[in-house]
């Protein structure tokens, strides 16, 4: 009897590849939302991605199947290297503003290349390893809640823009720190942030909402009182079902009862001084045909724009000069004019294009538009990333096969 070495062999370098390409992707993801611990490396978080994306290739390379040979990216990574280009050209950008498109759309082709096996694996990954990270995050922001003190540090960003109390685990933006439950945020900015990433990522998770990590997603984006993260876990719900084949129309009278008790009890409890009230349907309300929610661009800028688009500047955009206090496909539209937006859609589109299920291309399509009305940072790796794996997800047909083939 004897034991052939080279099956462990194999066995090990294929759980490097997966390792290397997951750090390297959820590095990507993490760096795009501006973790606070990578804040130091946002210059250059693409050079290390890209140097564990070459590892994870070359040790795929040795082997006899190869993870990375996926075909179709030819289009998508034209599209957002031209976006790239484009963008650094109006924007007067520097050199390095042109190497980091580059180093991008190569972090961009491994995941185009990469099997779908892969994909979902990643996926997983993801989800798991954010799970790890948000369980004491949500741990210490309760403890904090109840009056436990713990150690912290101020902290500022994008030039005292952004200014929190640290607490390592979670941040606490300023102007919530006298606030009597402030919203949670994790290690990120924005609770949009934490409510938005969790949605998307349960996204990439259908019919596995039952897992640990799931569940601590779904509790952190609760826990943000994100309105953009509450819109996008409602659509998404009833998206997953869909894409499963699945009847769904006593779950849509279930959900939407569900609904309206919260939003009455809302109305009604300690005569509608609560966080849902306060936080969540005060943004709802329409006030002179406005949602009182839609106010991610100020006045003065949304007369600039109605001017912009009168302007011959819309083909080819104008430069914004303040990146704060806007967001949404306005601010993208007008930094980026016509043709930004054509390049994006083409490479949104075509990146999507070659998954196996068009439900799941569908979904991945819709939650994008969505995600582009509400902020249009639909290029972050933190986003672009789940919306893909999404769009190239497997999904089991009533036969017992997998919808989702690689494309050759």
């Amino acid at each position: 009897m004897t034991i052939d070495i080279s099956k462990f062999y194999l066995i090990e370098k294929q759980h490097l590849v997966h390792l290397l390409f997951n750090v390297s992707m959820f590095l990507a993801m993490l760096t795009s939302l501006r973790a606070w611990f990578l804040w130091p490396i946002v210059s250059y978080f693409s050079i290390i991605s890209s140097l564990l994306l070459i590892c994870s290739w070359l040790i795929s390379n040795t082997m006899d199947k190869n993870n990375f040979s996926r075909s179709g990216f030819i289009i998508p990574i034209t599209a957002y290297i031209l976006l790239g280009l484009y963008q650094s050209l109006i924007a007067s950008g520097s050199i390095l503003s042109y190497i980091q498109t580059f180093l991008c759309a190569f972090i961009f082709l491994m995941l185009f290349k990469s099997s779908s096996q892969m994909l979902q694996q990643m996926a997983r990954f993801i989800a798991q390893v954010m799970g790890i990270i948000l369980i004491p995050s949500i741990f210490f922001f309760l403890l904090y809640l109840i009056g436990i003190p713990l150690p912290n540090s101020n902290l500022q960003f994008q030039d005292a823009f952004y200014t929190f109390s640290n607490y390592y685990f979670f941040l606490i933006e300023d102007g919530q720190i006298n606030a009597i439950i402030p919203r949670f945020q994790s290690i990120f900015p924005e609770p949009a942030y934490v409510g938005s990433t969790a949605a998307l990522i349960l996204q990439t998770q259908r019919g596995q909402w039952k897992k640990w990590y799931n569940i601590t997603l779904l509790i952190a984006l609760l826990l943000s009182f994100s309105l953009a993260g509450y819109v996008y876990l409602t659509v998404i719900i009833f998206l997953n079902l869909w894409v499963s084949r699945k009847k769904f129309f006593l779950k849509i009278v279930a959900t939407t009862i569900f609904i309206s008790i919260i939003i009455g009890g809302a109305f009604v409890y300690n005569q509608g001084d609560n966080l849902i009230h306060n936080l969540i349907l005060l943004r709802l309300e329409v006030n002179d045909g406005e949602l009182a929610g839609n106010n991610r661009t100020t006045e003065g800028f949304d007369a600039e724009f109605e001017n912009y688009i009168n302007s011959g500047e819309i083909i080819f955009g104008r430069h914004k000069d303040n990146v704060f206090g806007d967001s949404g496909y306005k601010v993208f539209v007008y930094s980026n004019g016509i043709i930004g937006v054509l390049l994006l859609f083409v490479f949104y589109f075509s990146a999507f294009y070659t998954g196996g299920d068009y439900r799941a291309i569908l979904s991945a399509l819709f939650v994008f538009f969505l995600i582009f009305i509400v902020d249009a940072f639909v290029l972050w790796f933190g986003r672009f990333i789940p919306l893909y794996c999404t769009a190239h997800s497997e999904v089991t047909q009533k036969d017992g096969t997998s919808s989702a083939e690689d494309k050759t």
